[in-house]
């Protein structure tokens, strides 16, 4: 029945855990969009440093903005502008010219003047609208239009210029007079038509062609190592943007994103088996696991939130947090395979995937290693630094390669990446906020609780201070033991330093604190005296919750005895009574069993370093076979079966445990003492 039923619990966490890789990786592919990602960076005047590039397509070589721009300009330039000739203004201005100055002229000045004025019509006055008169104008008459050159005819200005010329050479009396009543007269009667010159304007620039050339497939555009010169960078420019065009088909784009959605999964899948395979306790702990995929999903998130707004921009983005993250909660073998994980997912979605990758995961090498002693806030700044200089080192020597010199080197890239190596620093407050949402502890929080200082350690300290001392020897072997076999030190040494605050409620009825010769349990009975023993677990976990100690830390109070016997008072039962059934769950630690390595490490020194306190001789073998024993007795009690740990840690931790106990009782020489002189 137990067998079935750890069978239904590892099917529902697998379907547990794939549910949440299918989801992650949904977010991931949603947040990335959906086309075709040309692979290559290029920059114009450097070489080629990819494999020959073959075109894949027939495509057409696209004119740079600049040309179009300035080909729009010289079609704006050299517009035709359209005039329509007003001929019904042109009747009617000389119908009223007779009437209006019949009075005032005689009938041959009339007649003079008429014909002057119908001669500067007859050539063409064109309207003043400010437009250049260099251009090309088409003249409409009615249904006729012809195309012709400006100076065919007469700006206003023009005409009446021509006109006062044409009255000088007249012989007509009041030259003056008449000049200025004919100028009055005068106006345009070749008027703009805007509605048709923008039309054909807007025509023309329709009709503007952007391709410059064609490209056909399997023609050679560019070789390894050769100058990506101007033509070259514009056959590029237009193979790339062919390649990421946003024209794709409805079903092509379901493609694409199908085939992110299980790349995507695949590589979140791997990461899951490796973290299973490595770290068993990290696979059953949903919150562990839930932290590690929301850590991918949100640096994912920000690298897609850079690509949409410019993707020049991302070596800006601080991608060495996770690696950083992971590390202050999990040991360095897991940091780095997540690391790596979520930039190769990053990689197929930026330009340049593989020196993309290669820039990351040499920085987050450097970063992880540099923050290995996470307890030190101040690593963060020699952190930052060394994520710079990575940085910065990979920059100069790719140019190097691909320039040949130095000279080419873009400072924009050296601002980004000291922005990137400045926001590591946030990684304090963000590690602070996972806390809290992942109900997790890190080694930034560990600090606090490792500091014998704390308030309930100090109270140990008072009222229980063999029991204190117990625990900061435990802590000692403990965490030099842990560091031997792999775990959490700092969670190993702050659970230790905490195993046995319980015993602040009943100091006296333990062994350590007794100096006076006073023994409580001569007052009580076997079964009472082990109920109380007993008790400084559930009281432990009362003072935990007290002082607010996290989970983590709780767990060590609750585990270090498992569900074994307080077999003294159990022994002592049996031989006083030998004839009486014994009710064994009195006598018995209610658990749970350790169930990680740290706290199955927390329980054997707890055990053997209590124990060797009563050995009279600690001599090597004596020491050795304490604990063997213990430790033996305690896995034939099958108290080690929850934890991740194994017989080879066993045996290591065996040997450490001994080594430690036999320099803590070594034989000291005996000093000689100085008698006094005789007077």
């Amino acid at each position: 029945m137990k067998y079935k039923s750890t069978q239904v619990h590892k099917s529902f966490l697998v379907a547990r855990r794939t549910l949440q890789v299918l989801l992650t990786a949904l977010l991931i592919v949603i947040a990335f969009p959906t086309k075709s990602t040309f692979k290559y960076e290029f920059s114009k005047g450097q070489f080629w440093k990819h494999e020959n590039l073959i075109s894949p397509i027939d495509f057409a070589i696209k004119k740079t903005d600049k040309e179009i721009q300035a080909e729009k300009d010289e079609i704006e330039k050299n517009k035709k502008l359209f005039y329509r000739k007003d001929t019904a203004f042109e009747r009617n201005e000389m119908a009223n010219f007779e009437l209006k100055y019949a009075d005032s002229f005689d009938a041959a000045t009339l007649r003079t003047a008429k014909a002057i004025i119908e001669r500067l019509y007859s050539i063409g006055i064109l309207q003043n609208v400010g437009e250049s008169t260099n251009n090309d104008i088409v003249v409409v008459d009615g249904n006729v239009a012809r195309e012709t050159e400006a100076e065919e005819f007469l700006t206003l200005k023009q005409a009446t210029e021509e006109l006062g010329k044409m009255v000088e050479k007249s012989n007509l009396p009041n030259k003056e007079k008449l000049i200025g009543i004919l100028t009055d007269q005068l106006k345009a009667n070749l008027i703009l038509d805007e509605q048709m010159t923008n039309q054909v304007l807007e025509t023309q620039l329709q009709e503007l062609t952007t391709n410059k050339g064609l490209v056909y497939t399997g023609e050679l555009i560019i070789s390894r190592g050769e100058q990506i010169t101007e033509e070259k960078y514009r056959m590029l420019t237009s193979l790339k943007q062919e390649y990421e065009g946003e024209n794709i088909s409805k079903s092509k784009q379901h493609t694409i994103a199908l085939g992110q959605f299980l790349l995507v999964v695949i590589a979140l899948s791997a990461m899951m088996l490796f973290i299973n395979h490595s770290n068993k306790e990290t696979f059953n702990d949903n919150n562990k696991i839930r932290l590690i995929l929301f850590v991918v999903l949100f640096m994912n998130l920000i690298v897609a939130g850079v690509m949409f707004v410019n993707p020049k921009y991302i070596y800006a983005v601080p991608l060495c947090l996770t690696p950083i993250i992971i590390r202050t909660f999990f040991n360095t073998k897991t940091a780095l395979y997540v690391f790596l994980v979520s930039i190769i997912i990053i990689g197929f979605a930026v330009p340049n995937s593989f020196e993309f990758v290669f820039y990351q995961l040499i920085a987050g090498m450097m970063a992880i290693v540099s923050i290995e002693h996470s307890d030190k806030r101040s690593n963060f700044l020699l952190t930052s630094l060394f994520i710079f200089v990575s940085y910065a080192l990979i920059y100069i020597a790719t140019s190097l390669i691909q320039n040949m010199e130095l000279n080419q080197l873009e400072w924009q890239r050296f601002v980004m990446f000291a922005l990137n190596a400045i926001m590591v620093l946030f990684s304090v407050p963000f590690v602070a906020l996972l806390e809290k949402m992942f109900h997790l502890l890190s080694d930034f929080s560990l600090i606090g609780y490792t500091n014998t200082n704390n308030k309930i350690l100090r109270e140990l300290s008072a009222k229980a201070p063999g029991t204190f001392q117990h625990c900061v020897q435990v802590a000692n072997i403990a965490e030099d033991l842990i560091h031997e076999i792999g775990g959490n030190a700092m969670l190993t040494r702050a659970g230790a330093l905490h195993h046995d605050i319980g015993k602040i409620m009943t100091p006296m009825f333990f062994v350590e604190n007794q100096n006076t010769g006073f023994n409580p349990h001569d007052e009580i009975s076997n079964e009472e005296s082990a109920q109380v023993i007993i008790s400084h677990v559930t009281n432990g976990v009362a003072l935990a919750k007290k002082y607010r100690l996290p989970q983590q830390i709780t767990d060590f109070i609750r585990t270090h005895h498992g569900t074994s016997k307080t077999k003294y008072f159990y022994n002592k039962q049996l031989a006083e009574f030998p004839d009486m059934p014994i009710d064994e769950q009195a006598f018995t630690y209610k658990g749970p069993r350790p169930f990680s390595r740290e706290t199955a490490v927390v329980m054997m020194v707890d055990s053997v370093e209590a124990a060797s306190r009563s050995l009279k001789n600690h001599s090597e073998e004596a020491i050795s076979k304490l604990v063997d024993g213990i430790i033996d007795a305690q896995i034939a009690d099958d108290q080690y079966s929850n934890s991740d740990i194994t017989f080879r840690d066993v045996n290591k931790a065996k040997a450490i445990l001994k080594k430690k106990l036999q320099s803590i009782y070594h034989v000291r020489i005996e000093y000689p003492v100085d008698k006094p002189k005789n007077k």
